[in-house]
């Protein structure tokens, strides 16, 4: 294994991806402040695209979070009106998620300030050089698992 420079490893690889994923919310939440809600907006990109069958643990797994947090963010969501939860008809243990007309109306706003603020940080990478780090972040989350 090669000796990573210490300029790297002095301070936490996770700090820099918290600050990187805090700036790019605080400017979700600017461009979204119209909206009543301020986070969980990729949840609900994903029980939309689930079309009314995704499951509450299959959203923990999308998300790679534990059920208890995913619970919380649903009952946000669903508190502020953007997700209903409807019994499964054949496990009345399961829950299906599904938006509300109110969600549906958002969403494409929220798609559209998420391909722009992505589009905005990545302005000054090359194809070639946002490849290299899509690969390099996902080969720095094989490594820690």
């Amino acid at each position: 294994m090669k000796k990573i420079p210490d300029k790297y490893t002095k301070q936490p690889l996770g700090r820099l991806f918290s600050s990187i994923g805090r700036t790019l919310l605080n400017a979700l939440n600017v461009r979204l402040h119209n909206l009543d809600i301020e986070r969980n907006y990729y949840a609900l990109i994903l029980i939309e695209e689930g079309n009314g069958k995704i499951t509450q643990q299959e959203l923990a797994d999308l998300l790679e979070s534990d059920k208890v947090s995913v619970v919380r963010i649903i009952d946000y969501l669903s508190n502020k009106g953007y997700v209903k939860r409807i019994k499964d008809s054949s496990d009345k243990r399961k829950y299906r998620l599904t938006p509300t007309n109110k969600a549906k109306k958002a969403l494409p706003i929220i798609k559209k300030a998420i391909e722009e603020i992505t589009q905005n940080a990545l302005k000054e990478l090359s194809r070639k050089k946002i490849e290299k780090l899509y690969n390099t972040l996902n080969s720095i989350k094989n490594n820690l698992n």
